[in-house]
């Protein structure tokens, strides 16, 4: 019952939105002020302190797309029920009549009650989550089909005053045409990206953050979100009628 009750907590707070869009305004806000604190005559501590910031921001926005977008391929039904049954987390999940009762009451969507079981800070949950997709074989196939590898950006771009507009526009362009990481490389670095996330708020490790780490996780961050948003978006084209 706790689950279910949270659910209906966390609506007050909910306010639908596209997803992509909340991620890129995210984005270029923690990167504008990732700038400001570079630019600024704090002590190297403390720009590493902001550096540390950073990184759990971009997980946060980087984990709240993956849930809403997974949250649309449930209630558009861009697959089927039988394959949302297959996700390891949820497979074996039951219910009282009691909370049958609750989720009617409070009218508990399919995909509100998916997402409250997976942790999409769990890379491994969100792949199995959206296996349902196929979404491990698409990525490597969306890879292939871009241009030749792409050097990373200047790191230094980060510490000019308009350094966060040159890079967000970079992560745009890349994000279109080449490619960054081949499959292994981007995992690595989402994964990396996670356990430094963890490492800094439950284990408070003062972890030393280069700028280039900033920008490799970034990019890391920034490529998956844009390449499972096409994914969706051929889907949704898929399942519309003509």
């Amino acid at each position: 019952m706790d689950k279910l009750k949270n659910i209906i907590s966390e609506r007050k707070w909910y306010h639908p939105s596209k997803p992509l869009e909340v991620f890129e305004a995210r984005l270029k806000d923690i990167m504008n002020l990732q700038v400001s604190s570079i630019c600024s005559n704090i002590s190297e501590s403390a720009k590493n302190e902001a550096k540390k910031q950073y990184l759990i921001m971009l997980v946060t926005c980087y984990e709240t797309y993956a849930r809403e977008i997974f949250k649309i391929i449930i209630d558009e039904e861009l697959v089927s029920i039988g394959s949302v049954t297959k996700i390891k987390k949820i497979k074996d999940v039951k219910f009282t009549i009691e909370e049958i009762e609750y989720i009617r009451k409070k009218n508990i969507e399919l995909s509100e009650l998916i997402c409250e079981y997976i942790n999409f800070q769990n890379f491994g949950q969100l792949m199995n989550a959206f296996s349902i997709i196929n979404l491990d074989k698409k990525i490597e196939e969306k890879l292939k089909q871009k241009g030749d590898m792409m050097p990373l950006p200047d790191s230094n771009l980060l510490k000019k005053e308009d350094g966060a507009e040159i890079v967000n526009e970079f992560f745009k362009k890349f994000a279109d045409h080449k490619k960054l990481f081949n499959k292994k490389q981007l995992y690595h670095q989402i994964n990396l990206l996670l356990q430094a996330r963890h490492k800094i708020v439950h284990k408070n490790i003062d972890i030393k953050i280069e700028q280039n780490d900033i920008i490799i996780m970034t990019s890391a961050a920034y490529e998956f979100v844009i390449i499972l948003e096409r994914i969706i978006q051929e889907l949704s084209k898929k399942s519309t009628p003509e």
